[in-house]
């Protein structure tokens, strides 16, 4: 048996996500996946990318994120110098992300309480679905749980059945 370092569940060993929280259980060396090229992704496949392109390839890359939330486009900003996490606020489950989607009628369209986390990964900006159980999509695509994809201007990021419109600043 091992204890999920978040909340403290036993789990049988080996488990990869807590059964309570959806925390990912195994170690960081087993988490790796293959080093993301900057040649291989298609940058430019449009003149708004051509900027951006140029600047991941530099290697600063956006400060910030604007996000647009769901039907009240209320909008919400957050620098990149850290991960920012979005979902639910929890007080007695202890979950504070940096964006609460409380007030966007989250929990009615199915976001998790630790849902997904944005950040700036070698200065190209990721989105990470967090073993959410509604998804997270970009664009249409959903993701694998704990793979990063790249988050792009413009792109249409959705968790569960909330809709957020993605800007970089």
């Amino acid at each position: 048996m091992v204890k999920c370092p978040f909340c403290g569940t036993p789990q049988v060993a080996n488990t990869i996500f807590c059964s309570e929280c959806g925390v990912y259980l195994l170690d960081d060396e087993r988490k790796r996946t293959d080093i993301l090229n900057l040649h291989d992704l298609d940058l430019d496949k449009d003149d708004g990318g051509k900027a951006q392109a140029e600047a991941l390839r530099k290697g600063s890359g956006p400060l910030a994120v604007r996000l647009k939330i769901g039907e009240s486009h209320r909008v919400v900003e957050a620098t990149l110098t850290k991960a920012v996490h979005l979902g639910r606020l929890d007080p007695i489950s202890d979950v504070f992300p940096e964006i609460d989607l409380t007030d966007d009628s989250a929990l009615e369209k199915g976001v998790s309480r630790r849902h997904a986390r944005i950040l700036k990964k070698d200065g190209v900006v990721v989105v990470e679905d967090l073993g959410s159980i509604n998804g997270t999509f970009v664009n249409g695509k959903r993701l694998a749980p704990y793979l990063p994809e790249v988050l792009n201007n413009n792109d249409q990021l959705q968790l569960g059945n909330l809709l957020v419109e993605v800007q970089m600043r």
